[in-house]
């Protein structure tokens, strides 16, 4: 009788043991990721460089350097398309895997039409090289293919929906950074403003101490305004610098040399504490009627820094147009000077 018990018990803990490794193989088999799969790197802060290239040619270079992203290791890249590349890089995962019928053609297209990602931590180690295809026909996926596999996936971001290629651009100028001034007021040592058509309103703000700022006539020809500065005024227009941003290259634009060979409206200086300077020219290029009054005003303007030409909005760029007398007690404080 206690022999027939302990089988028993034998075999019931021998079955419950079982049970357990087969339910612990299962689930380990559900949640394995195959190595082809795992597109996505775990944490954006281990992504040092960002490598794109596609079958034209054309290539794009991606790096951190002293906490700012770098596009070719000349210009500072949108700081918006890097975060929204970063996401990708980091958020990936395979929606499904294509019916095999589907294979050949999405492995054609990706050799045709496919863009190489290759992602690089520090110390340069590779953490991923995949290539990116085309979409579904619902645009809700996005075929990749892991270096050396022969599987083509396709993935989505879980919660997003659309297509990722599209974050995969090649374009220049969708990865150059279109800020024109992004300055900390305690890094500007003068800013001026010249209206070559409005001599009289043209001024240069410096800073001659801790908190201390001049505003003087541009041309010596305008008198000097005697009233004292109005109370944290230089500081407050100092603060417009911080961010002042483009709407969109026009470096290819036709009108550009025959813009460029007009008078300007206004001719922005801004020189750093280091001794380095950014020169700004503005030109109207949209001009609109107000709705009750006739008058015109300008909506926007080809502005031009160095060799770059932009497209600048006045809702953006409209607070640093003021006039000299704008900064002094006792004078017409208009918003902005009109054009």
């Amino acid at each position: 009788m206690n022999r027939t018990w302990l089988l028993v018990a034998l075999f019931l803990v021998l079955g419950a043991g079982a049970f357990y490794a087969l339910r612990l193989k299962k689930n380990q088999n559900s949640s394995r990721v195959s190595w082809d799969m795992d597109f996505a790197v775990s944490d954006p802060e281990d992504i040092a460089k960002i490598f794109l290239a596609d079958r034209r040619g054309n290539t794009v270079t991606l790096e951190r350097k002293d906490g700012v992203w770098l596009y070719n290791n000349t210009y500072r890249a949108r700081p918006s398309a890097i975060q929204i590349l970063l996401q990708t890089l980091t958020q990936v995962k395979v929606y499904y895997v294509p019916p095999q019928a589907a294979v050949p053609v999405m492995v054609n297209t990706l050799a045709a039409e496919g863009i190489k990602v290759e992602v690089y931590g520090k110390n340069n180690k590779r953490l991923k090289q995949y290539y990116v295809g085309g979409v579904t026909n619902d645009e809700s996926g996005t075929v990749m293919m892991m270096e050396g596999s022969e599987q083509p996936y396709v993935t989505h971001i879980p919660g997003f929906v659309g297509q990722l290629r599209v974050r995969f651009f090649m374009e220049q100028d969708q990865w150059r950074d279109r800020a024109i001034f992004t300055e900390k007021p305690e890094k500007i040592q003068s800013v001026s403003v010249e209206y070559p058509q409005q001599k009289k309103e043209s001024f240069r703000l410096e800073k001659v101490g801790e908190a201390q700022y001049e505003v003087k006539p541009f041309f010596s020809t305008t008198p000097a305004n005697r009233n004292p500065l109005r109370k944290g005024v230089p500081e407050a227009y100092l603060l417009q610098f911080e961010s002042l941003v483009s709407e969109a290259f026009e470096n290819q634009n036709a009108q550009r040399d025959s813009v460029s060979s007009l008078v300007p409206f206004a001719i922005v200086n801004l020189k750093r504490t280091d001794g380095s300077e950014t020169t700004a020219k503005f030109w109207p290029v949209a001009v609109k009627r107000s709705t009750y009054t006739n008058e015109p005003y300008v909506v926007r303007y080809f502005t031009e820094v160095g060799d770059d030409f932009y497209l600048t909005q006045e809702r953006v760029f409209g607070p640093v147009f003021r006039p000299y007398d704008y900064f002094f007690e006792g004078t017409p404080r208009p918003p902005a000077l009109l054009q």
